[in-house]
């Protein structure tokens, strides 16, 4: 880093949205600060809830951001939590669209979407 220059900086913002863990990313998600925040994101998977959705309110979404999306959906379908994405900010709409993930990462339009989705997949029958 040159003087001048300043790390990414990325948070985390959860609640808990009636089992449904909400994740909102904010700031800018690359290759800097993505170790760290899917670091919180694993983590809360790891305790099994019984689904996480990620807002992407971010400024900036990298590369290295989509492969942990698709790594934290991965382990997400393995562990059998309900999963979903919210990314109604251009910065992390465009990345998504452009790369095609929002074919294969669910992805919802609203975080009341995505958790009642999440809920009524959970529903017992």
């Amino acid at each position: 880093m040159t003087t001048g220059e300043t790390a990414a900086v990325a948070g985390v913002q959860t609640s808990d949205h009636g089992g449904v863990l909400v994740a909102v990313i904010s700031g800018e998600l690359d290759m800097v600060s993505v170790d760290g925040v899917g670091t919180a994101l694993f983590d809360h998977l790891a305790k099994k809830p019984d689904g996480l959705v990620v807002e992407l309110a971010v400024e900036f979404m990298g590369s290295s951001a989509l492969s942990m999306l698709l790594e934290l959906h991965a382990r997400a379908q393995r562990e059998e939590v309900g999963f979903a994405i919210v990314a109604t900010a251009v910065a992390a709409a465009r990345p998504l669209m452009a790369s095609a993930l929002t074919q294969v990462l669910p992805v919802a339009q609203s975080v009341d979407e995505a958790v009642k989705a999440i809920q009524e997949e959970r529903k017992p029958g």
